[in-house]
């Protein structure tokens, strides 16, 4: 029964404990605070320190009213308060490193040493003492100091890497990036585990030029053939440093030290696909298939790693520097290399392997590939059949169904298409972004079944979604239904555009857009015409003519939803097209003043940083 008391009463002895004083003592200290958290520290010190001697054996009213006098600077009293702290507590290591701080801080160096060899010499065997001062140093930003202690203590105690630990931070703060790596091989040398503490800690500091370099010269200067973690640190940095051909190399060399028969040229490979460095992760899968074909695991992921290789290749080309501002991109050459190869590659996978994700992947991509740049919709729906019929739980089963449902739409086929979109809108491992397209998609169907008012009614929910290009795009859509609602016939011209647009036919697009009467500024439908005219002539590289037209739509009397975006169009034709960064910065900084809401102003900014950078 006793100890039923004790537990139910232990909670309420805690708090006498903690405060023995009165409602009003607490008050007092709440008040303390408040002063100090506003800055008012002469009344905060003042509160502290009746506090404090009054109730000198409270730990909280003792770390206050230190706290408060390091921070009024009354050094002397804060060095009488620690000292007397001391008297009680003699091998509490903390105290001897805050008195070395507050006589650095008062300038008397001797007084610093004293303290801290003190604090030190009373158990020179434990390295907690040698750690807490040195925190305790490290917190006040005396980072010279907690290296000499560490230092000290890694000479004194053999088992010392906590100290190693430690100074490879100190190191890397104070820019001493030479003996950061020398501690980082001494720590591998000891405990060859340590390899990820090591390369995060390199990756905290190579973003500076001098520390990669100094990085490489020090790992370099240690290279041991026979140190699997040195090796490994070393190829990566050489990979850091883009010098490939020495982190393959190596890669090489390590590969054959641990016998891993391929796996880490496996890694090297995955790694620069990641990073997007292709050329190299092709040479890395190529070199895979050549010298372990007799491993089949090996030759899978190489096969996969070379086919998504070669589609990235092809991506970056459509978003390179040339192409990336483009809305529309011009159409890929079918006889394009890296088309075929991953092709190639992707068909490998289809017909010679079982696992799931993969040939999935593989089915899906070289549908997409038939469609979006052979156009050859007849083969696609031929490779989609068999991933719509096989791999129902994979993450591609509704992106094929996606690509199908486009295709029937884009022929025509109106009825088939509205119903494979329903099936992706439904499908529960559709992703937000198509499960949201689809719903815009069966809108414009709606449309151009003469269903008018149903569409208005799914695209006012599509408006309602979180702001993004899609919720967008129903905003202007039902913007063009209530400007068009009387005349179906415009609608059908509208979304007979969206088509053109999607198969890439911008010829015949230019000659039906040159050939419609655009003389009316204030409609919105032909305000859009004349846009996606101006986005024409940039993909044509016709930058004249685009100018002409956004600089129309931004002359409009009435400034509308192309205002801004014509302008900002203006601006990066000049950027990207001309080359004239000077008139590109005057158009974007007449943006920001013109209209410093628009939903292009953080992009505009980033672009004149850029600008001015360059």
């Amino acid at each position: 029964m006793k100890a039923n008391l004790l537990l139910i009463l232990f909670p309420f002895l805690l708090v006498i404990e903690i405060f023995p004083q009165t409602p009003d003592d607490f008050n007092k200290f709440r008040l303390a605070q408040s002063y100090e958290a506003i800055g008012n520290y002469d009344k905060a010190f003042e509160l502290y320190k009746e506090l404090y001697f009054r109730y000198p054996s409270q730990y909280q009213f003792y770390e206050s009213y230190y706290r408060i006098l390091f921070q009024l600077k009354r050094y002397d009293e804060a060095v009488v308060l620690l000292k007397n702290r001391l008297k009680e507590q003699p091998k509490d290591f903390n105290l001897y490193g805050e008195i070395a701080v507050v006589y650095d801080r008062k300038g008397i160096k001797d007084s610093v040493e004293y303290f801290i060899n003190q604090g030190i010499n009373i158990d020179a065997r434990n390295p907690v003492a040698y750690k807490f001062i040195a925190n305790t140093l490290i917190q006040n930003r005396l980072f010279d100091k907690a290296i000499e202690i560490l230092k000290l203590g890694k000479n004194r105690i053999s088992d010392n890497d906590i100290f190693i630990i430690d100074l490879i931070s100190l190191y890397s703060i104070t820019l001493n990036y030479s003996d950061a790596c020398y501690e980082m091989i001494e720590l591998l040398k000891k405990q060859p585990q340590q390899i990820s503490f090591v390369q995060s800690k390199l990756a905290q500091i190579i973003s500076n030029p001098l520390a990669l370099k100094t990085a490489l010269e020090v790992f370099e200067k240690n290279y041991d053939r026979n140190s699997y973690p040195i090796l490994k640190i070393l190829s990566w940095l050489y990979f850091q440093n883009k010098d490939f051909k020495k982190a393959f190399d190596l890669t090489i060399t390590i590969d054959k030290l641990v016998k891993s028969g391929g796996y880490e040229i496996l890694d090297f490979a995955n790694r620069a696909l990641k990073e997007k460095f292709l050329i190299e992760s092709i040479k890395a899968f190529e070199y895979l298939m050549d010298n372990y074909p007799d491993k089949p695991d090996l030759k899978a992921m190489s096969i996969i790693g070379l086919a998504r290789s070669y589609e990235q290749l092809l991506d970056e080309e459509q978003n390179s520097k040339e192409l990336a501002w483009k809305v529309f991109k011009p159409p890929v050459d079918s006889t394009d290399y890296r088309l075929r190869e991953a092709i190639k590659y992707y068909t490998i996978i289809v017909n010679n392997y079982t696992l799931t994700d993969l040939v999935s992947e593989s089915i899906y991509k070289i549908a997409y590939f038939y469609k979006e740049y052979f156009r050859n919709y007849q083969e696609s729906r031929i490779k989609l059949q068999r991933l719509l019929n096989n791999y129902v739980l994979t993450e591609y089963y509704p992106k094929g169904l996606l690509l199908l449902a486009t295709m029937e739409y884009l022929e025509g086929h109106l009825d088939g298409a509205e119903n494979l979109y329903n099936q992706v809108r439904v499908f529960s491992r559709t992703t937000d972004l198509d499960r949201n397209f689809a719903q815009f998609q069966i809108a414009k169907i709606l449309l151009q079944k003469g269903f008018i008012d149903s569409a208005k009614a799914v695209l006012s929910n599509i408006k309602q979604l979180p702001k993004n290009d899609i919720a967008n795009d129903a905003i202007e859509y039902l913007m063009f239904i209530q400007e068009l609602e009387s005349d179906k016939n415009q609608i059908k011209v509208l979304l007979q555009i969206e088509k053109l647009i999607e198969e890439k036919k911008y010829n015949q697009l230019l000659a039906i857009l040159k050939s419609m009467n655009l003389d009316d500024e204030y409609s919105i439908f032909q305000n859009r015409m004349r846009y996606i005219l101006a986005e024409i002539y940039i993909t044509l590289n016709q930058y004249s003519d685009a100018l002409a037209q956004l600089t129309f739509l931004y002359n409009l009397k009435e400034k509308s939803i192309y205002s801004d975006k014509a302008l900002y169009r203006i601006a990066q034709i000049f950027v990207w097209g001309l080359r004239d960064k000077s008139r590109a910065e005057e158009n974007l900084t007449k943006l920001l003043t013109e209209f410093p809401n628009s939903i292009f102003v953080n992009e505009v900014r980033e672009l004149i940083q850029r600008i001015q950078k360059e």
